[in-house]
């Protein structure tokens, strides 16, 4: 399993951007709306890609 490294979480007006690393390195920026429209991604790593929700917080 890929483990992902949570870089930081902040609010914003249009919801919670949410900043990971994966185990490659690779930095990941996840949009996740508040009014429940589609999530945004940008940066993905295809061999490490996984959702915001499933960020190692430790």
């Amino acid at each position: 399993m890929t483990q992902n490294t949570l870089v930081s979480r902040h609010l914003t007006s249009d919801g919670v951007v949410v900043w990971t690393r994966c185990a490659c390195g690779r930095l990941r920026m996840d949009l996740v709306p508040n009014a429940g429209g589609t999530p945004l991604t940008a940066g993905p790593c295809t061999r490490c890609a996984s959702g915001p929700g499933r960020a190692d917080q430790s």
